[in-house]
């Protein structure tokens, strides 16, 4: 699959100091690719140290073999790209005619409405076909065809008058099940493409239609396994993988298991087949199955066919990657290539993607993701970010080289280009600045010139953003320093860009990380806030503009009270950090003079000794001025406690539903200690002092 040539590759010679080297300031060396088990890249390089791999002395003539033979098949395949005709259009149905239901059958025309429905639709929202290989895949949609959600509902309504009749037979389950999970990946191609993501309270189309969706897949399992209607082997798969794609792995498991443990055995040889059992593989691997059992099962469902089955061999390659059986996950991998067709070329790109988002061996995983970015595979791959950010955690993970992340990252952006969507950019970023901040967590001056240096890089790439700064914002509380917070809100407006709604969350909820804020300040925070949200037309204070003025005054409280209470400094290098090791020092003097009893003994001649020199004049000051630090905390404390409950009280009209005011209050005072010492306190609280805005969209709910 892999060229076994010398290739040029980049490293960076010498970093910087606080700065990552840019690309162009790199020496070039040359490297082989050398397969043995492991599959390790060998380097000939006197400057920095390659990726740290398991590499051996000598590669197993074997895998080499195996390794030239899918190169030179992928060749092959290559140079015949365009020499054959395409081939003829793919069947609406794939297992053949079905039987046609009688005209005088009292079902006909729901029937016909059925298949009208389900398939018209399914036809018009499957992925569509490429006139080459080189071009992108384009997702499914539902712009096509302005009633697909119509049809999705009206199709399920049909389900239901159908289901208790003999002409629901499991090819048109199937194809309905089909239709559910191509409205799955529309709806996530939608949401992907949206510059902003509803809110998780808000009443958003794309929440609805996803709690439908899973709803209605949920059913027809529960049907199929309690007998009342089949599934082919396509239906299954697609059940399976739209689980998968819900992120309910345990569910899709459960469901997997008890098909095949069932008492239908049509179903239980269904799910047997490797279609599904390509899909279940990693997923069993990944929820405690053990790799020998991962292999019997592959073995199995490979033995009820007499041909090489791509998607059986696509997910126990993915399975033996997760268990790091990468030199089967290879051989696979090889016969894959060797069994492709141009037709079959999907299976080779989610293969190569796999290799780069999940293969424990750096190396393997580096060679993959490198040959994707100079597009020198037969087949186009669309880089999909879920790898990637795979990619840079194992690197980091591993490595704990920031450089290397770095590298990847910049790479990734320069391949996305200025004109990708805001959820691929955001996606990527959000987990680079994960594992930046947590490599500069100790180190906020370095960090804050590296950070510098990147905002200024990644505008070279692409035009930045909103979602750039407002990861930026909310992961650089990590420093608990209001001057970077200003830098980067600042930043907004030198970069000319309008704040939404999003960073004015982020904004209020950064005062958490201030251990100055005044209650003013947090106060003007949140009206901004809340003045923002009517101007964009909400009509309640919704849950996320709560969390953020909670994130800013009770979890800052309750983090304060925690540290002070374990002993900790309040902040490093402020005065009260000075006065309690102060009062450690005083506190080991008294332990000097203490009686078997703990208390002090005054008549201790020593003691009285150096209380007569003047050794302790200076103590009652000490003491007097940590108590006053004690006290100023604890009255800050208050106040931000104090500042949550009076907010909470003059703005409960405004809240969605009562519901949502007793979680602000006895809900949040379950996981918060502090609020519920003051609780008590908030039906007699003055409200006189909090400001409410004009408001134009945000209505009152009377809530008392």
């Amino acid at each position: 699959m892999l060229r076994l040539a010398q290739q040029q590759t980049q490293v960076i010679k010498g970093r910087l100091p606080n700065q990552f080297a840019h690309a162009s300031a790199r020496n070039s060396f040359n490297h082989s690719i050398r397969f043995n088990s492991a599959v390790a890249l060998e380097r000939q390089d006197s400057g920095n140290g390659p990726l740290p791999h398991n590499n051996k002395n000598s590669a197993t003539s074997q895998s080499a073999k195996q390794a030239n033979a899918a190169v030179n098949k992928v060749r092959h395949l290559r140079n015949q790209l365009g020499s054959q005709p395409f081939p003829p259009a793919y069947s609406k149905n794939r297992q053949g005619a079905h039987p046609s239901t009688p005209v005088d059958s009292p079902w006909y025309h729901k029937v016909c409405a059925f298949e009208e429905c389900v398939a018209q639709t399914l036809y018009m929202s499957q992925t569509p076909r490429r006139r080459s290989m080189r071009q992108p895949t384009d997702h499914p949609t539902s712009n096509a065809n302005p009633l697909f959600w119509d049809s999705i509902a009206r199709a399920m309504d049909l389900y239901h008058d159908l289901i208790d009749t003999p002409e629901l037979n499991s090819d048109r389950v199937s194809r309905l099940v089909h239709l559910l999970h191509n409205g799955l990946r529309a709806n996530r191609n939608q949401l992907t493409r949206m510059n902003k993501k509803p809110d998780y309270d808000s009443q958003s189309f794309h929440k609805e239609m996803t709690n439908y969706l899973c709803k209605s897949l949920r059913e027809v399992a529960d049907n199929m396994l309690t007998n009342k209607v089949e599934l082919n082997e396509y239906g299954a798969m697609h059940l399976i993988t739209a689980f998968k794609e819900l992120l309910l792995f345990e569910e899709a498991v459960s469901i997997w298991k008890a098909a095949i443990n069932g008492t239908n055995p049509y179903s239980s040889n269904i799910f047997l087949n490797p279609r599904v059992v390509g899909v279940i593989l990693p997923i069993l691997y990944d929820h405690g199955v053990p790799y020998p059992e991962i292999q019997a099962l592959y073995e199995k469902s490979s033995s009820m066919i007499n041909y090489f089955h791509p998607n059986l061999s696509v997910g126990m390659i993915r399975a033996s990657l997760s268990a790091g059986e990468n030199e089967m996950a290879l051989n696979l991998f090889q016969q894959l290539c060797e069994e492709s067709t141009e037709m079959k070329y999907g299976y080779l790109i989610e293969t190569h993607l796999s290799f780069i988002g999940e293969c424990n061996d750096l190396n393997v995983a580096q060679t993959f993701f490198e040959k994707a970015l100079k597009d020198e595979m037969p087949y186009k791959i669309d880089l999909q970010v879920s790898y990637v950010k795979s990619f840079l955690r194992n690197v980091w993970n591993q490595t704990h080289d920031l450089q290397m992340v770095y590298d990847i990252w910049y790479k990734s952006s320069v391949h996305y280009g200025r004109d990708v969507n805001h959820g691929i950019s955001s996606s990527l970023n959000d987990t680079f600045f994960d594992i930046f901040f947590q490599n500069y967590a100790n180190d906020e001056v370095s960090g804050f010139q590296a950070l510098q240096s990147l905002i200024h890089t990644y505008n070279e790439i692409k035009r930045i953003d909103e979602p750039f700064f407002n990861i930026i914002l909310a992961k650089c509380s990590v420093w608990r320093d209001r001057k970077i917070i200003e830098y980067i809100d600042k930043s907004y407006e030198l970069f000319n860009i309008p704040k939404t709604i999003v960073a004015y969350r982020i904004l209020l909820k950064s005062m958490g990380s201030v251990d100055d804020a005044s209650s003013l300040e947090i106060l003007q925070r949140w009206i901004d806030l809340v003045s923002k949200s009517d101007e964009a037309g909400q009509k309640f204070i919704a849950n996320a503009d709560w969390a953020a003025l909670r994130d800013a005054t009770v979890t800052w409280t309750q983090y304060m009270r925690d540290l002070t209470e374990n002993g900790g400094g309040v902040n490093a290098g402020s005065d009260r950090d000075s006065l309690h090791s102060s009062s450690s020092g005083s506190e080991a003097n008294r332990q000097l003079f203490a009686e078997i009893g703990g208390d002090v003994d005054y008549s201790h001649p020593a003691l009285q000794a150096a209380n007569a020199s003047g050794a302790f004049d200076d103590m009652e000051a000490q003491q007097e001025e940590m108590q006053q630090s004690q006290n100023q905390l604890q009255q800050e404390l208050g106040e931000r406690m104090s500042l949550y409950l009076k907010i909470v009280k003059r703005y409960s009209p405004y809240c969605r539903d009562p519901r949502q005011l007793t979680r602000l209050t006895s809900g949040t005072a379950v996981k918060y200690s502090v609020l519920e010492e003051v609780l008590p306190e908030y039906g007699s609280l003055d409200v006189s002092d909090i400001p409410v805005p004009e408001f134009h969209n945000i209505r009152q709910t009377n809530i008392q």
